[in-house]
């Protein structure tokens, strides 16, 4: 019995185009083949067959990556934006601060109350000074 592989969402579905492979990972696949394998060709000559190769796979690498590697269904172009933005842009430790929702209201009212005291402060000082020259 013939079967077919039916996705379960409807748009994780990618057309294949040829050996098994959407269009991008094709593209990114002869990409990377058209830039290794001359620089393969050519550059053992210069550098040595080792670090060539070592080389050849640091290139290669993010080419594949951009075709084939998926997170989360994010292609890896928007996977490095997420990435670029949590470890650079945004910051990675939060402060947890608490400001009561009237702390400037229980500020002023605090200032009022000390002006108030200060007065009266003063006022009960004046009524004393008063009172002593009036018995003398």
């Amino acid at each position: 019995m013939i079967e077919i592989k039916i996705p379960k969402e409807i748009t994780d579905y990618k057309e294949k185009f040829l050996f098994g492979l959407t269009v991008r990972q094709f593209v990114s696949a002869v990409a990377a083949l058209a830039i290794c394998v001359p620089l393969f060709i050519f550059g053992k000559d210069f550098l040595g067959e080792d670090v060539v190769g070592w080389l050849i796979m640091l290139i290669a690498v993010p080419i594949f990556a951009f075709g084939f590697f998926r997170y989360d269904g994010m292609p890896f172009e928007k996977f490095l934006v997420l990435l670029y933005r949590q470890k650079w842009l945004e910051p990675q430790k939060r402060v947890y601060e608490e400001l009561p929702v009237f702390w400037y209201c229980r500020e002023e009212i605090i200032k009022d109350k000390l002006a108030h005291q200060y007065a009266e402060i003063k006022r009960n000082k004046k009524l004393a000074k008063r009172k002593d020259g009036a018995k003398h």
